[in-house]
């Protein structure tokens, strides 16, 4: 089974406050519970073929946000999962890049129809408005793996995270 490649963004504007997406879970889910909820995650997604992690974030991100990024910024994040589509476990890679920005109002401006079917929103979060909602976040622990990211430098290496 060939594993599915992912580019993900952590758009962090200057109050400290990142971009999320909210998905409805239609054809994909991350376990078979969450087929019939919402969650957040970062802008992002698969790597067309031939198409590199940072030409494939770059193109995300406007796609998803209409941000045009000169940079990918740094790789911080590797998050290796299986995940349910159209029935079946897929295992996917995803590699997880963070970097600064102004503050914008985002707004799709290229989705593909699948994303047009589960698109709900996209919303900048504070850590503390994470840590504190019941929504679910992709990763789960996001509040914790964001605290060290915006009170200390950035990991030289990127580290393994869970979903």
């Amino acid at each position: 089974m060939a594993t599915v490649e992912s580019a993900r963004a952590l758009l962090v504007d200057p109050q400290d406050r990142v971009l999320l997406m909210k998905l409805a879970a239609a054809r994909v889910a991350l376990e078979p519970r969450a087929l019939a909820q919402t969650f957040w995650l970062t802008p992002g997604g698969s790597l067309h073929p031939g198409e590199s992690f940072e030409d494939a974030l770059l193109r995300e991100i406007f796609e998803e946000t209409g941000l045009r990024l000169s940079h990918p910024g740094q790789w911080i994040w590797t998050s290796p999962k299986r995940i349910l589509r159209d029935g079946r476990s897929v295992d996917t890679l995803a590699r997880v890049y963070i970097q600064r920005v102004p503050s914008f109002n985002p707004m799709p401006v290229a989705l593909t129809v699948e994303e047009r079917e589960t698109f709900r929103e996209l919303r900048w979060w504070s850590i503390d408005e994470i840590a504190n909602s019941s929504e679910i976040f992709v990763p789960r622990q996001l509040a914790l793996l964001l605290k060290p990211l915006l009170t200390s430098a950035w990991p030289a290496d990127p580290v393994r995270i869970v979903p």
